[in-house]
């Protein structure tokens, strides 16, 4: 794993922000860059996702991501899974018509004194469709595997959530509202060109963090007068500039590899 942040050309990023990245700022793009860097999956395969709820980030990825993640520090010794109804009696296979209750996985780590349990109640996780009305049992058998692996691998998976432990989110009911005509919404404005160049410019030009520090504050007081479409171009260009400039992280860095 190198040591600088993942980065993206101009167009990828465009790609990145409207598809995987829908809605996030550009430091929670860094963010972002930083997760994919940290577990080393790819965004542009799916592997990963950035997805905004109620203003808020989260990283997830599917179950094969982190197994795939556990896999490569070379220290994942296996994992047992079991369920449970109502009684509390843990089964190693689920054989019941009705959901289980609650999943149990047990990750096993090289060198690690003890195992590391996560315990999903499928109240909890339930989306109520799709493949948790066919199949509650696999889907909360992978909630509670994904809560052991972060358990097992904090380093390598803090922070990054499976895409089925998130689908309860998704599926939350929305009220019905009535919707009465309104006045069409005032034109975006085309963007004052020359300030877009003189923006340019000034990033280009910078050679400190502290200069583009000033140069992004100077975008974000005049971002009125700039088209979304220039702000965006403008974003990225600082992004990358700031990559440029951000000094080499040291050894010790948590992000990079033992």
């Amino acid at each position: 794993m190198t040591s600088n942040l993942t980065l993206w050309t101009p167009e990828q990023t465009q790609l990145i922000s409207s598809t995987i990245a829908p809605g996030c700022s550009n430091d929670e793009l860094r963010l972002f860059a930083y997760a994919c860097q940290r577990t080393g999956l790819d965004p542009f395969s799916k592997q990963i996702y950035a997805i905004k709820r109620g203003g808020k980030m989260t990283i997830q990825a599917g179950i094969d991501g982190l197994r795939s993640i556990a896999e490569r520090t070379g220290q994942l010794d296996g994992s047992e899974t079991f369920w449970c109804g109502e009684d509390g009696q843990w089964q190693d296979v689920w054989l019941a018509k009705t959901p289980p209750a609650a999943a149990k996985t047990i990750i096993y780590r090289r060198g690690a004194s003890h195992p590391f349990v996560g315990v999903a109640r499928f109240a909890d996780y339930n989306a109520g469709q799709g493949l948790w009305s066919k199949m509650p049992a696999a889907m909360i058998a992978k909630c509670s595997e994904a809560l052991a692996l972060r358990k097992a691998f904090p380093a390598d998976l803090s922070g990054v959530y499976s895409t089925d432990e998130m689908q309860q989110a998704e599926a939350e009911p929305v009220e019905a509202v009535t919707v009465t005509s309104a006045p069409a919404p005032a034109a975006l404005p085309a963007g004052n060109a020359k300030l877009f160049q003189a923006g340019k410019a000034a990033i280009a030009k910078a050679s400190t963090m502290e200069e583009l520090a000033k140069v992004n504050e100077r975008m974000k007081a005049r971002q009125s007068q700039l088209s979304p479409e220039q702000y965006d171009e403008l974003s990225t260009l600082a992004m990358q500039r700031e990559a440029a400039l951000h000094p080499e992280v040291p050894e010790e860095d948590p992000f990079a590899d033992d």
